[in-house]
């Protein structure tokens, strides 16, 4: 995926929404988009904040430059997304990537190594 930092672009413009589910490649998808966020790569937002948002912000997030983030195949940011009416964004699934679903360290080195292969 091509390098899409925002060094000439508003950081306000490009957010990244995730699950941040129990199991550990939730935990995983949060922290990459937590990583994204400190870097200024864009900013995160909650997901349950799009699944109970008003339709007037919902709107507003369209026409946002948005990073999607599951971490298996339960698609819950995906599933969120489309109950609002969300077409237009970039999707990534950990599960997709490789990575398996309670057997996958949750360590800084995974993340990191998430993080490359997302951003660069």
């Amino acid at each position: 995926m091509e390098n899409e930092s925002c060094s000439c672009e508003n950081i306000d413009n490009h957010i990244v929404v995730t699950c941040s589910g129990a199991a550990d490649l939730g935990f995983i998808a949060d922290q990459v988009a937590r990583k994204m966020a400190l870097e200024k790569v864009c900013k995160m937002s909650c997901l349950a904040l799009f699944a109970t948002c008003s339709d007037e912000q919902i709107e507003s997030f369209k026409t946002k430059n948005l990073k999607v983030i599951d971490g298996c195949n339960e698609d819950c940011a995906k599933k969120v997304m489309a109950n609002r009416g969300i077409e237009n964004y970039k999707y990534i699934r950990l599960t997709d990537l490789g990575y398996v679903k309670g057997k996958t360290l949750t360590s800084c080195m995974v993340v990191n190594e998430i993080y490359a292969r997302i951003v660069n």
